[in-house]
């Protein structure tokens, strides 16, 4: 008997003829039916609708579900954890367009882009910086962490990273644990947040965090909005301890026209956008070549082995 896959997530005709030749039947959130719903194995991609249909459905054969996002705090955990649903990401899908969002971050500032930007004259400016003189330290050593770190250390930096348990990681200078942010160098001068958003993360970047952390020139989100207390980092950005910052990620999304955000000269504000690529066919990217490394598995009923999600940890 053919298998069900529900197709949220665009699939590309040839990936569709794979599927087919693999015994493996495509419907979509428009063509799938009421008798569908218990029927559905694999969900690539997810819809909120279509997905708690299938998670009250008591008879149901989900088993894998492959996320288009590296983060899946918008993901029903729990219930996936309950039904023994077994869930991949796409982290690592997009490393290099955000990394290299990233250091355009760093540059537009360090270079003084902000500055030049707005100006209507010719006027002396000499408060500029190279990457060497900006020592950086990334929370999150995953893959996005990494492609940042391997672009700093291209052009001359200094960088550090912070895990949950400070164990090494290539490409860093020093790794730290989460726990243990007092043995990092007095003379931090950049934060990149790569943080997922997981219980433990809500407002990890608060006023006492900044504090910790002493006066920045820098600080980037690109994990999760929720990981950062946004009145404490507009707070500090007023007080010139944060002195610029840049956020792709915020809470909530879209931001509403009336948010504070909008109204700080030092925040550099993107859309959440520092994914995108122009040579990705839809918003899915390369993401089926990822999810073909654990379908021979799935097919074989083996354990999956890539980009294997912790339900209890949420990453």
């Amino acid at each position: 008997m053919s298998r069900l896959l529900l197709e949220v997530t665009k699939l590309q005709p040839q990936d569709i003829v794979v599927l087919h030749d693999l015994d493996i039947t495509v419907v979509t959130p428009d063509t799938v039916t009421a008798a569908d719903i218990s029927e559905i194995e694999i969900s690539y991609g997810w819809s909120t609708e279509i997905g708690k249909k299938i998670l009250a459905d008591p008879t149901s054969k989900l088993r894998w579900v492959q996320t288009m996002s590296a983060g899946v705090d918008y993901m029903p955990l729990a219930e996936l954890a309950d039904r023994q649903v077994m869930l991949t990401n796409a982290s690592g899908l997009k490393s290099v367009p955000i990394a290299q969002s990233v250091i355009s971050y760093i540059l537009h500032f360090a270079r003084g882009l902000n500055v030049y930007q707005t100006q209507t004259h010719w006027q002396e400016f000499t408060d500029q910086y190279t990457i060497s003189e900006l020592p950086t330290v990334i929370f999150g050593t995953g893959n996005i962490g990494r492609q940042i770190a391997h672009y700093l250390k291209a052009l001359g930096g200094r960088v550090y990273g912070v895990n949950t348990s400070g164990h090494p990681v290539d490409g860093f200078d020093d790794v730290v644990a989460i726990d243990n942010l007092g043995t990092l160098p007095d003379d931090i001068a950049v934060v990149v947040d790569v943080l997922p958003g997981t219980d433990t993360t809500v407002n990890f970047f608060n006023a006492e965090r900044f504090a910790t952390l002493g006066d920045l020139y820098l600080f980037i989100n690109v994990g999760r909005g929720t990981t950062v207390n946004q009145a404490d980092l507009i707070t500090s950005l007023q007080a010139g301890t944060i002195r610029q910052a840049a956020l792709d990620v915020t809470l909530p999304e879209p931001l509403p026209d009336d948010s504070p955000l909008w109204q700080q000269p030092n925040l550099l504000l993107t859309q959440h956008t520092t994914w995108a690529e122009h040579s990705s066919a839809g918003r899915a990217g390369n993401l089926f070549p990822l999810f073909m490394k654990n379908l021979p598995s799935y097919l074989a009923n083996e354990p999956l082995s890539v980009n294997v999600v912790d339900l209890t940890r949420g990453y």
